[in-house]
């Protein structure tokens, strides 16, 4: 049960700290990434975006876990973090290269991915 609880921590806080990120300094973040925009619309879609969706996502994770919903916060850290690593595997097969930056990425979503399955394997059916 451990496990389960960390994995809903893990992917609440990293949610959290990138929608924090993504808020103070959203050009910066995504240049590190390799992504260059500019202007005040681009930083306010990246706010919304990543910044707003993700520190919800990361909320919902975390309360989750205080209000024992432990299933349903896999289930969220499985589809999110999951869907997240498609993409980023598909682009990256795309584009035919990766970064540090993408592939540190890709890492930590497989890993949460994979956690939350098992963890959901831990728990059971209903």
């Amino acid at each position: 049960m451990r496990v389960v609880r960390l994995t809903l921590w893990l992917g609440g806080l990293c949610f959290l700290g990138f929608g924090v990120a993504s808020l103070l300094d959203p050009i910066g973040l995504l240049a590190a990434a390799g992504v260059v925009l500019g202007g005040d619309v681009a930083a306010t879609e990246v706010r919304a975006f990543y910044g707003g969706l993700e520190l919800g996502l990361g909320s919902l994770l975390l309360m989750a876990e205080r209000r024992g919903r432990l299933r349903e916060g896999l289930w969220l850290v499985l589809a999110s973090y999951g869907g997240i690593a498609l993409g980023r595997s598909l682009g990256m097969l795309l584009a035919g290269q990766g970064s540090t930056f993408l592939w540190f990425a890709l890492a930590t979503e497989l890993a949460l991915a994979c956690a939350a399955l098992w963890g959901l394997r831990r728990l059971g059916p209903h």
